[in-house]
């Protein structure tokens, strides 16, 4: 596979409840999105990738990522990073009052 420029726009759009990701790379071995949320929105809940970490990184904006399963809260602001373990389920809800901004990775398992 050749290098790829994916510019903003050019990724896969789809809505997870109320937030709108942005697929940008969607290979064997790299799964790259950024997702948005307006405030007090909510994205439905994601189960998580049984063989693999997964990661949420915030540009912009103040979120809270519930991992139901073990009942954990994280508030992350913009320069956070949160290492979700492999299998756990999660959730984001933008609870500042602008728009949030995430980058998400993840290497699912071959």
């Amino acid at each position: 596979m050749d290098a790829k420029v994916i510019r903003d726009g050019e990724g896969r759009f789809i809505m997870e409840g109320q937030e709108c990701t942005q697929v940008y790379a969607h290979t064997d071995k790299l799964i790259f999105s950024v997702s948005t949320l307006l405030p007090g929105q909510q994205a439905c809940l994601d189960q998580g990738h049984d063989e693999a970490h997964e990661t949420v990184y915030v540009i912009q904006g103040t979120l809270m990522i519930h991992l139901p399963d073990s009942d954990q809260f994280f508030k992350l602001n913009p320069g956070d990073c949160l290492l979700i373990p492999p299998g756990e389920a999660h959730y984001s809800i933008n609870v500042g009052e602008e728009k949030s901004i995430a980058a998400w990775s993840c290497a699912p398992h071959l």
